[in-house]
């Protein structure tokens, strides 16, 4: 902070020193004082259009305009003093003449445009009205004053010169316009974070009314003198208007990165402050000629007003806590998702140029956490967490919690390089365990990875890409980080439309259920079918199951599709019975989210009196995943047997499997995975396959391989005891009226499939 404010106050003591060393050493000669003072104005009028330039070059576009009008409004008011300074070489006055009064009058009327121009871009911010009461007492006060002591003056005076009047007329109310745009700016910018920019350009204008008011006041008293502190006002006024443009070009946003907290600010006493000053220039102006009723009516007043600021003091507390609260989280302390949104809308309206990253945190597995060590505990990860994460915290780096166990760190002018760093650094800090009462918790980070501009425009955009590189993140293993890239970007887009349109594709009727044939291997005669859903998006064409069932199972509406699907294939089934064909057992697979579903039963009834299908043409096939929680799982086996349905476990030695749990449940059929049965083309005598039928058939189960496509493949499992299979040898799955086709032919020779005598 002393850094930033050595350069100002030293150029301002400089500017200072300067203009009295050359007043006093030349204090006899007016002239001589006159042309210092106004070779001095116009070198720090040209040092501030220089910063003023620069501070357009690097401005926003929408700041672009006021940054231009303020260059041509310094630009004409230095023009003023040019034009003083070779009249007064021409000539040899030392007075300002009238062209440089125009002149100036119309770099003010430049100066309120620019200020004008700020204030509407300001304004489209903020919205509140709060601050117009204070704005319009403030402004009743000094005009009330100005008026009294310099406009009426002069105006009751006969005999003066058109010139003083117009100087004691139109100059207070031109500067009284612009000290009108500088308070409501004042209190514009408590909401901005360009605050510490403009409180240089504030200020100067400021200074540089009150200055422009002292002079008509000294000037009507006649006792204006070349070098009167006037004179340093002007000079201050234009060195801070330039000021602010220095520090606009070179700000880096470190001095605007934190959201201003305006409820420290003092400007509820402004109107309290006004009146005061008023009640004692209306006492001074009756020469202090007090009765009793004008004492007590004095004392009332002041009682009333102490009591009154005693309230606002405790009414600001108040709203800086609510303030406080409504920024940051209660349980970390960190800035909140409220404050990251505010934060982020206002670097990229006033930085666009930079670069900037979002890094996406999310804790691996706090779900267990809180799950296993309860909600009290999660807590204190958390806020161990944060505490943590601000260690890592540098320069142009900012924290916040979004909410859960997310948090975000924004990084300005981030890199490849400073991202990685940055990332690699925050994985480093979980490596050791966090001590919480007595447990020792081992979290670990997921962190997916935005830049600006380059993944996106806007705050949701950018966390939209980084929360899908963070379960990019997660996909990848979880403990480490990701950038975002376009491909992600359209794997993203692609998911979030499937996740949306499987909401209603049952409704939609696009799903369909295709049928593929099991047969008895070596005869080749169908004994029954599997179910297998299809669909076929009116956009996205048709959409492999390897694709939208994860979806289904990670939204969780794998359970109302699984019911649409057991439906249906049990009514089709029924109505192929119904129509003269050969009873075939249908299976369908079931999902463990199914399956754990506290109302699967009821709904496998629901489904076959509806349909009106007997129980014994139905087989759910099962995953290996449902031993998990084995007790429940026997409890809805044996109550499926006892309803007559037959049990098959799918995918069979993919899993994980207990042979002791598999051989006490009711499991009428193991079926061998595709990835098994692959391995038969390149060792015939493969142990595992050998294995898992060898295990069936000492269970007394059946045993059905799945993904068949060879001849080879055929006759290995026929020499191993494996009598029944399913694959492309035989047919690939098809729609219900090929199917009707295929129950028609007694053998499904697979020469006849090729040739396209079965579709």
């Amino acid at each position: 902070m002393l850094k930033q404010i050595l350069f100002p106050v030293s150029l301002i003591l400089l500017a200072i020193t300067l203009f009295y060393s050359w007043t006093l050493s030349f204090e006899d000669n007016p002239w001589l004082v006159t042309v210092g003072t106004n070779v001095l104005q116009i070198l720090a009028g040209t040092i501030s259009l220089i910063w003023l330039y620069q501070a357009y070059r690097a401005a926003g576009r929408r700041q672009k305009t006021f940054w231009l009008l303020l260059q041509a409004g310094l630009f004409f008011y230095t023009s003023g003093n040019l034009i003083w300074l070779f009249l007064q070489f021409s000539q040899g006055i030392y007075n300002s003449p009238i062209l440089s009064s125009v002149v100036w009058l119309v770099s003010y009327l430049i100066f309120l445009a620019a200020l004008v121009a700020k204030i509407r871009e300001l304004s489209s911010e903020f919205a509140g009205t709060s601050y117009v009461f204070n704005i319009t007492v403030f402004m009743i006060t000094v005009g009330s004053i100005s008026f009294h002591y310099l406009i009426k003056p002069v105006l009751e005076l006969s005999g003066n010169s058109w010139l003083i009047t117009l100087t004691a007329i139109i100059f207070p109310v031109a500067d009284l316009t612009i000290l009108l745009a500088v308070t409501i700016l004042y209190y514009l910018i408590r909401k901005n974070k360009q605050q510490d920019v403009l409180n240089f350009l504030l200020t100067g204008f400021f200074i540089q009314v009150a200055a422009d008011l002292l002079y008509v006041y000294v000037s009507f008293q006649e006792s204006y003198q070349p070098g009167h502190l006037v004179d340093v006002l002007w000079l201050l006024s234009t060195l801070l208007i330039g000021l602010s443009g220095y520090y606009a070009k070179s700000n880096d946003g470190n001095s605007v990165w934190a959201l201003k907290n305006n409820a420290k600010d003092k400007d509820a006493a402004f109107p309290y402050l006004s009146i005061l000053i008023l009640l004692v220039l209306v006492v001074h102006s009756y020469q202090y000629d007090l009765n009793g009723l004008s004492t007590g009516l004095l004392v009332t007043f002041c009682l009333v007003l102490g009591r009154q600021m005693q309230v606002l003091r405790k009414n600001r507390q108040l709203v800086e806590q609510y303030r406080y609260l409504a920024y940051h989280d209660q349980l970390t302390d960190l800035r909140n998702r409220s404050s990251f949104k505010v934060e982020i809308e206002n670097l990229l309206a006033d930085y666009p140029t930079k670069q900037m990253a979002l890094l996406l945190i999310d804790l691996d597995q706090f779900k267990v956490v809180n799950d296993t060590l309860g909600h009290h505990i999660g807590d204190q990860v958390l806020i161990k967490t944060a505490e943590r994460l601000q260690t890592a915290m540098e320069k142009n780096m900012m924290l916040f919690r979004l909410g859960g166990d997310e948090f975000i760190i924004v990084i300005l002018d981030a890199t490849d390089e400073k991202c990685e760093a940055v990332a690699n650094k925050l994985l480093n800090l979980f490596h050791k365990s966090l001590d919480v009462d007595e447990f020792e918790v081992n979290i670990t980070p997921s962190i997916g990875i935005s830049k600006y501009p380059e993944n996106g425009y806007t705050p949701e955009d950018l966390m939209k890409s980084a929360d899908a590189a963070m379960y990019l993140s997660k996909e990848n293993g979880k403990n480490g980080y990701s950038f975002f890239n376009v491909e992600l970007s359209q794997e993203k887009i692609r998911k979030m439309t499937i996740e949306n349109a499987l909401k209603k594709a049952v409704q939609k009727n696009q799903f369909i259920l295709y049928y593929q044939p099991k047969v008895v291997l070596g005869t080749r005669k169908i004994i029954g079918m599997e179910a297998l859903l299809r669909w076929q998006h009116p956009e996205l064409g048709w959409i492999s199951p390897v694709e939208f069932i994860p979806v289904a199972e990670e939204t969780g509406q794998i359970v109302a599709i699984g019911e649409w699907v057991l439906e249906e294939a049990c009514r089709q089934n029924k109505q192929w019975q119904d129509a003269g064909y050969p009873p075939l057992s249908v299976s369908v697979n079931v999902s463990v989210l199914q399956f754990k579903h506290g109302k699967f039963l009821d709904t496998v009834e629901q489904v076959l009196k509806k349909t009106g299908l007997d129980t014994r043409y139905l087989e759910l096939e099962i995953t290996e995943s449902i031993m998990q929680n084995i007790k429940e799982s026997k409890r809805i086996l044996i109550s499926l047997q006892q309803m007559g349905i037959k049990i098959s476990i799918d995918d069979f030695g993919t899993g994980y499997s207990s042979l002791n749990v598999l051989q006490k449940l009711p499991i009428d059929t193991l079926k061998i995975d595709k990835s098994f049965v692959d391995e038969l083309d390149i060792d015939t005598m493969n142990p595992m396959v050998k294995a898992i039928i060898d295990l069936g058939l000492n269970l007394d189960m059946i045993l059905v391989a799945e993904g068949i496509e060879s001849e080879n493949q055929m006759k290995v499992l026929i020499e191993h005891g494996c009598t029944i299979g399913q694959g492309y040898l035989f047919s690939k799955p098809v729609a219900p009226e090929d199917f009707e086709e295929l129950m028609q032919i007694p053998e499904l020779m697979a020469d006849k499939i090729e040739q396209g005598t079965v579709r």
